[in-house]
């Protein structure tokens, strides 16, 4: 459908292809590599991509982006970018042979357009190096998706030759050349090199002003290799673009293991930043929630990742600060459960499954209320620990995956508009936990994909505790200070009393005893115990604690 639109379009285009080309496929391609070694050869396949290059991303989405508020734009780039392709891959670049850069089939050459477009709307712009060779981390996010989701056919591939010049090596040579990294970490490095060299290059810097050097390498990657990688990675980015250049780097989906002082000095790592992505809609008991324990999710859980790093001996670094790259309205249904439904009905009836979905109302004014509780929740203004976000995706085809789409989002009002960036989020739509509060927490806007079991619900992920999110908020109020904090319920105020008088009864009895075995008798009177005024005093300071107490406490 893409290329019968383009070719009635564009006249350059226009004979490109036949039914011969392109031919149908048994099995639907899932990623970049099973994308391009689906057609007959690479110069078709560049052609193909050629009309994705030209047509999706538009002038006016550029502008629409701008209008609401957007300041920066994240935009993902596939390490075959310039040509770095090895025989056996089947991606395709700009130019056969290494860099092109003026080739009419090079995505550098979109990209560069996409640049100037942000150029022209005044907005900045933060590439990152979306996929890496062998896969960081086995998603189809990473051009080659693997059988499991692991980093090591990134971070442990050796090749035969490197390691018997490892083995010969003395070990004098060993302790001079420092660690040796695996082959594809080493192509990543000179990947990089080559993108922030180009970038230079072609005079982007100048809106180019972030990059992030590795999107999600995933929870496995051995530490050691991973740090190694990105303290050079961040000497190619200064290095090259230049040396006020912000960097992002991924938390392995563990902000709490990045507390030990990494990238710590308020100098050399001012403008650094640990990356998180937030989402609900990849586990089934994070999709199988009402819609206000949806909200409280973003309040307490999300929250507390948001504030978990980044530290240093317990203080907050003044180097490395917090970032999120990624989040989006999405909160009930699997992305990996709808694609198959949704090929196999472009497969059999040419059209996209819900290409026409319209969003009730309902789901619109809850999406609206997830959205702005992100938004305050992400910013974490009160304790100063993140610096911006990013909402992934600017623009999505079809209507299955509305939730998705920005500019969607935007037109139908459930995205407000960005306040100014000297503004906060909570000044304007109020704390995460007041949106919880005018959230209506109405089941029958949640549409989850797939259906729950207890199979589903009792398996994978960690399951849900905290107590905000399990009462749906019902166990909040506002204290004296206009602040929210946990209410205790009915049996825990009647356990604290139960504990203040059997800690009082035992006092007496102690005492009690000790002057019996004293004297012979004791007198209540002749104790130096108020014990009145301990009590009224003990009792205050358990109201005063279990109003302080935060739900994870």
């Amino acid at each position: 459908d893409t290329a019968d639109t383009a070719d009635t379009t564009n006249p350059s285009t226009a004979n490109n292809y036949t039914g011969a080309e392109c031919p149908p496929l048994s099995n639907y391609p899932e990623d970049e590599w099973t994308l391009t070694a689906a057609f007959q050869d690479k110069e078709i396949a560049k052609r193909y991509l050629d009309i994705h290059y030209e047509y999706f991303v538009t002038r006016q989405d550029i502008a629409d982006l701008k209008a609401n508020g957007v300041t920066h734009l994240r935009v993902p780039l596939g390490h075959w970018i310039l040509g770095d392709v090895a025989e056996d891959e089947p991606y395709v670049s700009g130019g056969e042979g290494g860099i092109d850069m003026n080739t009419t089939t090079s995505g550098w050459r979109y990209f560069k357009r996409l640049v100037q477009w942000c150029r022209e709307e005044g907005m900045q712009v933060w590439p990152d190096l979306h996929t890496a060779p062998g896969s960081q981390n086995g998603f189809d996010n990473s051009g080659h998706v693997g059988k499991n989701k692991t980093c090591h056919g990134w971070d442990q591939e050796q090749a035969q030759e490197q390691q018997q010049q490892s083995e010969s090596e003395s070990e004098s040579q060993k302790d001079s050349m420092g660690p040796q990294l695996p082959p594809n970490v080493q192509r990543t490095l000179r990947i990089l090199d080559q993108i922030t060299s180009a970038i230079a290059q072609d005079q982007l810097n100048d809106v180019i002003t972030g990059f992030g050097v590795l999107n999600e390498p995933f929870s496995d990657c051995n530490t050691s290799i991973i740090r190694q990688f990105y303290n050079i990675a961040f000497d190619i980015v200064r290095t090259n673009i230049g040396p006020s250049t912000n960097v992002y780097i991924g938390d392995m989906f563990d902000s709490g293991r990045w507390n030990d002082g990494f990238w710590a000095d308020d100098v050399i790592h001012n403008g650094t930043f640990l990356d998180s992505h937030i989402y609900q809609s990849f586990e089934a008991h994070t999709r199988d929630l009402s819609p206000k324990q949806h909200v409280a999710l973003v309040c307490q859980r999300d929250h507390i990742d948001v504030v978990d790093c980044c530290y240093d001996e317990g203080r907050l670094t003044k180097g490395i600060q917090r970032i999120f790259t990624e989040w989006s309205a999405t909160f009930d249904q699997s992305v990996g459960d709808q694609v198959p439904a949704l090929m196999e009905g472009i497969a059999e009836n040419g059209v996209a499954e819900e290409w026409d979905r319209v969003l009730s109302k309902e789901r619109k004014d809850f999406l609206r209320n997830f959205v702005e509780a992100q938004m305050v929740s992400y910013e974490a203004v009160e304790p100063g620990e993140s610096r911006g976000w990013f909402y992934w995706n600017f623009k999505v085809e079809g209507g299955i995956f509305a939730e998705w789409d920005f500019l969607r989002g935007v037109r139908e009002g459930w995205i407000p508009k960005f306040p100014d960036r000297s503004v906060a989020s909570q000044d304007v739509f109020g704390s995460c936990l007041d949106i919880l509060f005018q959230t209506s927490d109405d089941w029958s806007i949640v549409e989850e994909i797939p259906a729950p079991s207890e199979e589903t619900l009792t398996t994978g992920g960690y399951p849900i505790d905290d107590d905000v999110v399990l009462s749906h908020g019902k166990n909040l109020r506002k204290n004296g200070n206009g602040q929210w904090v946990v209410k205790p319920s009915k049996s825990f105020e009647a356990q604290v009393l139960l504990v203040a008088i059997l800690a009082v009864v035992g006092a007496v009895v102690f005492v009690l005893k000790k002057g019996w075995k004293k004297r012979g008798y004791a007198v209540i009177n002749d104790l130096d115990l108020d014990l009145g005024f301990n009590v009224t005093k003990g009792m205050k300071h358990v109201e005063t604690s279990v109003e302080s107490l935060s739900s994870e406490e």
